[in-house]
C-alpha cells in the first residue's frame, strides 16, 4: 500500500465527538502517512494531543495544508456536509475521495437542496466509494438514482470507543451493590427542549416514575439543564451531568439500570431528519450492560430482538412508564435482557470489525 490519506473535518479533534476520535485515530495508526486537516484545530488541539500525544504532528490546521495538492492520493470525510464543503479541494486537485454518509451532518431526506448536494458528491467522477451505515440511507440514494450499488459500501453501524469493548467496570445492581434504581437520558440538544430526542417525553416519564417508585433516580447527560422543561416534583431526584467525553461513561454506565431514548424522526427538520438505529448513546450504554429502552419508528432494526436484547418503546409516556415499571419490579428480568443486549451490541458494533471494513474500503484507492 502506498499513497497518503488526508482526512478533512469540521469538528475533530474535539474529544466529545467520540466516533470521530476512534475512527480517525485508527486511520492515523494504520496508515503512517495519513493526516487530519481540521477547521476546529485551534479550539481543541491542546486537549487532543494531551490525550493522544502519538499523533502530535498528524493533526493540522488548514494553514498547514499542502496547497500544491501533490502529496494526497485520497481524501476522506464523514457526513454529507463535509463531503460537500470540501468538494472544491477534490476538484481543485483532481484527487479521488471516499466519504461516509451518516444520518445527520447536513443529510436528511425529501429536501431538494440536500438532494442536489447528494447528486454532486455521489455522481462526481472523483468519488471512489460512499460508505453508508443504515439501510434507509442505502435505499434512499439507490431508489432515487443518486448512486449505483457498485459505488456503495454498506457497513451497518457506528464506530465507538475501542476501550468500551475491553473490561468494563463491574455492574452495580439495584438491591445489592446500590440502593437506587438509576435511569438515564443521554443526548445532545439540537433544538429547544430536545424535542427530536424526546427529552420532554423522558421528563414526563420521570414524573410518573418518581410518584410510583421512591428509589428511582434520574440522570441527564448532555447540554440540558433545569431550565429546559419544568421539573417540578423531580428537583431532588434528577441529576444534570452536562456534556461529557468518553472517559466519563464507563463508570457512569456501570451504575445505570436503564437508558431511555424516545427519539423521533422528522422533528428537528420537519418531514426530513432521522437518526440511525440505535443512537450512538444507546450503543455506548448497551456496550456497558445498561438496559436499552429505545424507539424504532422507521423500522431500521435488523439485529436486535425486542424484549431479549433491548426494549422497543413507543412515544406514549404512560406506556413507557408501564414498560419500565415491569422491569423495575423484576430486576432479574432486566439484568438478563441487559446482559443479552451487551453481548449483541459487542457483536454488532465490534470495533475491529467496524474499522477493518472501513479501512479496507480506503486501502483499495490509496
Amino acid at each position: 500500500m502506498s499513497g497518503k490519506l488526508t482526512i478533512l473535518d469540521d469538528y475533530f479533534p474535539n474529544l466529545t465527538t467520540g466516533f470521530r476520535i476512534s475512527e480517525f485515530n485508527y486511520y492515523l495508526e494504520k496508515f503512517p502517512a495519513s493526516e487530519v486537516i481540521s477547521t476546529r484545530y485551534d479550539t481543541h488541539y491542546a486537549e487532543y494531543v494531551a490525550a493522544y500525544p502519538q499523533f502530535v504532528n498528524r493533526v493540522k490546521p488548514f494553514t498547514q495544508f499542502d496547497w500544491t495538492g501533490q502529496s494526497t492520493s485520497l481524501y476522506y470525510s464523514v457526513f454529507l456536509g463535509n463531503a460537500f464543503s470540501f468538494y472544491f479541494m477534490y476538484e481543485m486537485f483532481q484527487t479521488p475521495y471516499v466519504f461516509e454518509l451518516y444520518p445527520g451532518g447536513s443529510f436528511w431526506i425529501n429536501d431538494p437542496e440536500i438532494d442536489a448536494k447528494l447528486i454532486k458528491v455521489l455522481q462526481s467522477p472523483l468519488l471512489r466509494k460512499v460508505i453508508v451505515t443504515q439501510k434507509m440511507t442505502y435505499d434512499y440514494i439507490v431508489n432515487r438514482g443518486y448512486s449505483s450499488p457498485d459505488k456503495i459500501a454498506y457497513i451497518y453501524g457506528l464506530v465507538t470507543h475501542p476501550q468500551y469493548f475491553l473490561l468494563t467496570p463491574p455492574k452495580r445492581h439495584y438491591g445489592t451493590e446500590k440502593q437506587t434504581f438509576d435511569i438515564c437520558f443521554v443526548a445532545h440538544k439540537y433544538m429547544a427542549q430536545g424535542l427530536d430526542k424526546g427529552y420532554h417525553i423522558f421528563i414526563n416519564v420521570c414524573k410518573q416514575l418518581a410518584a410510583a417508585a421512591p428509589h428511582m433516580v434520574f440522570h441527564v447527560v448532555g447540554n440540558f439543564d433545569r431550565t429546559d422543561i419544568d421539573i417540578t416534583g423531580l428537583e431532588n431526584r434528577i441529576i444534570f451531568h452536562g456534556l461529557k467525553d468518553h472517559k466519563f461513561f464507563p463508570d457512569f454506565y456501570a451504575g445505570m439500570d436503564i437508558i431511555v431514548s424516545p427519539n423521533a424522526p422528522y422533528i428537528l427538520i420537519p418531514g426530513k431528519s432521522f437518526d440511525g438505529f440505535p443512537t450512538g448513546c444507546c450503543i455506548d450504554a448497551g456496550l456497558h450492560g445498561v438496559g436499552v429502552f429505545c424507539t424504532d419508528p422507521l423500522n431500521q432494526n435488523v439485529h436486535f430482538e425486542h424484549r431479549k436484547d433491548l426494549f422497543l418503546i413507543n412515544l406514549d409516556p404512560n406506556v413507557i412508564t408501564a414498560n419500565i415499571l415491569e422491569y423495575y419490579y423484576d430486576p432479574q428480568k432486566l439484568y438478563q435482557m441487559s446482559a443479552n443486549g451487551q453481548a449483541k451490541f459487542k457483536e454488532v458494533f465490534d470495533f475491529n470489525k467496524q474499522m477493518s471494513q472501513r479501512a479496507a474500503v480506503l486501502e483499495q484507492f490509496m
